[in-house]
This record gives C-alpha cells, structure tokens and sequence, in this order.
C-alpha cells in the first residue's frame, strides 16, 4: 500500500501541501483561507445533501411509522426490517472491501481520457465472485442459518430466499455508490435511495393496506422495487458516461493490483464488523424474543437514524476529500475538515436529539400502544447517534491511513464485546438490553478512535464551539423541561417545544457557534434576496 504521510510539522514551509492549490496559496495564511473556502464548499454540498435525505426522510417516516406500524403486524414489521438488514450484511461480505477501497485509491486511476483506467470493471468483478462464495456458503450451512430463525422467526425462514436478489442490487448500489462519489457526484445517488426507492415501498405499503395484494406478494413486490434502484443507478452512470466495463488491465491496474487487494481483504473485515456491531442487536433479538420485539426494536433505531442524515451526508461528500488528503500529505486541510464537519455534526445532532425526546408523545400517538415499549430505546441509541456525529471522520481517517489494520482488529473486538453484551442483556432486559449493548460497543469504539488519531497524528475533532452549542443546547432543553412540568402532555409539549425552538435557534445564529450554518443560511437568504 502507498506510504502513509507523516504529520506535517510546519505546514507553512511543507512542499506537500495539496497540490490543487494554486503556488500563490502555498504558504501561511492565504493556504488557510483557500483551505476554508475549499471546505466550506463542502459542508454546502453536505447541507444541500442533508436537506435532500431529509425530504427522503419525511417520506421515510411516513411509511416507518404510519403505514409500517399500522398495517403490518409487528412481526410483519420485523421481517421486512430484518430483510435489509441481513441483505447489507450479505452484500458487505461479498464486497471484499471494495467500496471503502474505491475512496481510498481512485484517485491514483482516476483518468477520464483513459476511462479511469478500466477501474469501474474490477471494482464490480471482484465482489460478485465475493456474492458466488458467499452464496455457496450460506447454502452449505442453511441448515443452521434456519435452526437460528425457526423457534422465534419462523418469517425470516419462510422469505429467507428472497435476500438473495436484494443482497445483489445492494451490493452492485453500494459498489456504483461509491464509484459515483470519488467522482464527487453524490446528489442523484441520494435521489435515489433517499426519495424513489422510499416512494416505492410506500407504494407497496398501499397496495398491501388496500387489500389489493396478499402478504407474500407484497413481500415480493416489496424486495423488488428496493432492488430496482440499483437499475437507476447503471444507468445514470452510463448517462455520465463513465460506464466503462471493459476487461482490460492497464499499466496503472498492473502497478497497484496487489496494494488493492491487501488493502480491500482487510477493509473487507473492518466493513463486516461494523455493519454486525450496528446490526448485531436485531439479530439477537430475533433469536430470543421474536420477530415482534425486532419490530418495535427496529422501528425506534429508525427513527434515531433520521438523527445520522446530516452525517451521512457530510461523509459522501467529505471522504473523497479525506483520501486526497492522505495523497498530497495534507495534515493542515485534514484537521480544517476533521473539526469543522464534527461541529456541524454535533450542533446538528444536539438539535435534533433533543426535539427527538420532546416530541416523542407525538410519534407515539400515531403507533399502536406496543411501540411504547421502545421509548428507552429512542433515548440510548439516540444519545449514542449524537456522540457518533460528534467523532465526525474519525474513521474514514482511520481506514484511508497505514492504521487500517488496527482499525480492524478493533471493531472484532468491539463486534466480540457486543456480541456478548447481547447475550448477557437481552434476556434480562430486553429491547433495552439491545439498545444498552449497542451503545456501549459503539462508545468504546468512538472513544479509542478519538484517542488514537489524538495521541498519533495530533488530529482531534474538538474546538469551543462545541462547548457553545452543549450550553445553547442545555439551556434551551431545561426550558422545555420545566415548562412540560407545568404543563405536562400535549400542549405542555407544544408549549414547551416552542420555547426549545425560540432559544436554540436565535442562540445559535447570534452566537455564532456554528459558522457554516449561519454562512449557509446567509448564502441562501442572499440567492432568495437576488431572485426576489
């Protein structure tokens, strides 16, 4: 694998400053300022793709929690979130690592005139030989595999096979995904999964409550309008024109072939770990207490995920940014980046927690009275989201550095560690335990990356902001606090949020605690102001 860089101890006199930047910015403050303007574009481009997944989110809700919860049973429920769940698990497996590879090292073939170096065949051969194994194994021990689900999930036994086309479109999306993003083309890939794929299922949603299609057909229709997204996305990437399936190897593939493959097998184990350790619960609640509990449990970890959009767009777009980074040797822009999207993250994450947990009487009562069960779980795994954001790049840093492997031996041990917790947890506790176990892994595993990156390359994702905002955050919650005590229930809620809102949001803009956010918000006010 390509040398990693050394932290630049000056970078003021460093000749290795990214190379995009123009001779004039090579040096002290003016390299500073084009680095803030190179990343304020980025944290744009995030909010303009946080904004997007939000619409796609709203759509997400409604079939979540109204049609979801209101026309499946909770097992019904459990066995189309599990579906995805165990199909993210399949395709990762096949995907040898070849996704987080692509962000590491398509910068070193990326070449238009040359077709990127047929780089786009490799990155989609490899891994379907990985779904081949895969498949074949899963076939050998599908004895066991059913004994797991049968007492508790007998659903899961019956639709098991139906996770092998969703496992595949999976796989081939996440594959183009990330191809499209180190061509810094991020939008329409959320299009699609974010709004059309979530418009789908609703459609499948209706049809079912319309009593137009029985279970197992919308089972079936279900499955495949999820998968028929990755359809969109081979054809949007044709549209590019940077479909090239040519089995070709070129010089460049010659040269970095083996660096590739050492790199992606242990990539491979870094990406299975961590999708286990946030699936690693709903699995083990259904082994010991039922499709049900997976249902409750998996409808509540949703909404929290609605807590992660801003984060997940900020990734997309900044982990290109990140790999280009680690090439040029740029530990002035790598910290600029680390630190700024982990504030944005945090205001971001604070903020909507928080609104979480004050309008959590408003989401359940559009939900049959059994989700109430899950009230504890939106509280921990919630926090845990927050504390998530707050470590912002930590591991796209991590898995594009020479530390990879120490990243992968660490997420084995937290998938160890959760693993165990489940077991202990789950039986005692319940969905609660589930949610404890989580947090607790997931904790550990923030907090030792913090620490690594801290102690070894000096990079840290704090600055006062973050004090300013855990302040605003804190002031504005305890109004809502006291005033829900007054006043408790609904309008002790209406009431309560409204003051929430009216503190953080004035606090935050006069405060200036979050400068991108008041720089985006000028920058759209200014575009409205020159339209009107």
């Amino acid at each position: 694998m390509p040398r990693a860089p050394q932290i630049v101890k000056n970078p003021q006199k460093s000749a290795h400053i990214d190379k995009s930047v123009p001779q004039s910015a090579q040096n002290g403050e003016v390299c500073l300022q084009y680095h803030f303007r190179a990343l304020g574009v980025i944290i744009r481009q995030s909010i303009q793709s946080s904004v997007l997944q939000y619409a796609g989110a709203v759509i997400g809700f409604v079939n979540k929690i109204l049609l979801f919860t209101n026309y499946l049973s909770e097992e019904e429920v459990g066995l189309a979130n599990i579906l995805v769940t165990n199909a993210m698990l399949w395709a990762n497996l096949s995907a040898m690592g070849f996704s987080t590879m692509t962000l590491r090292f398509f910068p070193y073939f990326q070449d238009k005139d040359r077709k990127h170096h047929n780089f786009l065949f490799w990155l989609l051969a490899v891994p379907t030989i990985g779904f081949l194994v895969v498949s074949f194994l899963v076939l050998v021990f599908q004895i066991q595999i059913f004994d797991y689900f049968q007492d508790k999930s007998p659903l899961m036994v019956e639709y098991f096979w139906y996770l092998i086309p969703l496992a595949l479109a999976t796989l081939y999306f996440d594959l183009f995904d990330a191809y499209l993003r180190s061509l810094m083309k991020t939008v329409v890939p959320v299009l699609f999964r974010e709004i059309i794929q979530r418009i789908f299922v609703a459609l499948s949603i209706l049809l079912y409550a319309l009593d137009l299609i029985t279970f197992p057909q919308f089972v079936l229709i279900y499955v495949a309008l999820l998968s028929s997204v990755t359809l969109l996305m081979v054809l949007y990437t044709w549209w590019l024109g940077h479909l090239h399936l040519q089995p070709q190897r070129t010089w460049r593939v010659n040269q970095l072939a083996r660096k590739v493959l050492v790199f992606g097998g242990f990539t491979l184990m870094g990406n299975i770990s961590a999708i286990i350790l946030y699936n690693i619960d709903s699995l083990m609640l259904a082994r010991y207490l039922g499709m049900d509990a997976v249902g409750i449990y998996t409808t509540c970890f949703y909404v929290t995920a609605l807590i992660m959009i801003p984060w997940r767009a900020i990734q997309k777009v900044s982990a290109p940014k990140v790999a280009a980074f680690w090439k040029n040797n740029d530990m002035l822009g790598m910290q600029a980046l680390y630190r700024r999207t982990s504030l944005m993250n945090l205001g971001v994450g604070l903020f909507l927690f928080f609104s979480m947990v004050c309008l959590n009487e408003f989401m359940f009562l559009v939900m049959p009275k059994g989700y109430r069960e899950g009230i504890v779980v939106l509280w921990i795994v919630g926090a845990t989201r927050v504390l998530d954001m707050l470590t912002g790049l930590n591991g796209y840093i991590m898995l594009t550095s020479k530390y990879y492997r120490l990243d992968l031996l660490m997420n084995a041990a937290m998938v160890i560690l959760a693993t165990i917790l489940n077991v202990v947890m789950i039986p005692v506790y319940g969905i609660e335990g589930a949610a404890w176990a989580t947090a607790i892994a997931l904790a550990l595993s923030n907090l030792f990356r913090i620490g690594f990156l801290w102690v070894r390359l000096g990079l840290h994702p704090f600055s006062n902001g973050m004090i300013n905002i855990t302040l605003v955050t804190a002031v504005s919650y305890a109004v809502f606090y006291l005033l829900y005590s007054i006043v408790p229930g609904i309008w002790g809620t209406v009431v309560g949020y409204g003051a929430f809102l009216l503190l953080f949001l004035p606090l935050t803009w006069a405060l200036k605690v979050i400068p991108d956010a008041n720089g985006f918000v000028k920058d759209v006010w200014g575009r409205l102001r020159a339209k009107l």
